[in-house]
């Protein structure tokens, strides 16, 4: 299978394993990522880039300072400006954000749901998915145009440096 395939498969996977969307940030180099695969609600992620939240969230700073996973709700002592709250208006009630850092880069990840908590068992597939697109996207720097459009099929917005 080609990369595009395997990434186009895994976003598939994880966009139907998070009912209220994902952002995965991969291979982030003096702080920008290679790649960001959105899937959170249109007006969320406007708010949040209009408004400049990254600075501020609660589960970015987590994920740069550690490694492996955290369960939104274990950061609500840790969001002083109320990010959380905010997410929770546009469905993004429940979640985690994942961590994964090597020699060259980091890769920080947020998925969400708005029914319930996620299982420990849901958590370590959707790190393991996480854990293959790292790997699958390690060393590529961009898409081709065709590959670009095949994932912007999937209804997932991508942006790439």
């Amino acid at each position: 299978m080609d990369k595009r395939a395997s990434i186009a498969n895994l976003l598939a996977e994880l966009n139907g394993l998070c009912p209220s969307g994902f952002a995965i940030a991969l291979h982030i180099k003096y702080n920008a990522p290679t790649f960001l695969f959105q899937c959170f609600p249109d007006k969320w992620r406007q708010q949040y880039s209009r408004q400049g939240l990254v600075i501020r969230d609660p589960a970015v700073h987590w994920a740069f300072a550690n490694t492996g996973f955290i369960r939104w709700r274990d950061l609500a002592e840790t969001d002083a400006t109320g990010i959380m709250e905010q997410a929770r208006f546009y469905g993004l009630t429940y979640g985690f954000t994942a961590s994964i850092h090597n020699d060259h880069s980091r890769t920080l990840a947020g998925f969400a749901r708005d029914d319930r908590d996620y299982l420990d068992v849901e958590i370590g597939e959707i790190r393991d998915l996480l854990d293959h697109l790292n790997l699958v996207t390690a060393g590529i720097e961009v898409l081709s145009e065709k590959d670009t459009r095949a994932l912007q099929a999937l209804s997932i917005q991508m942006t790439h440096k």
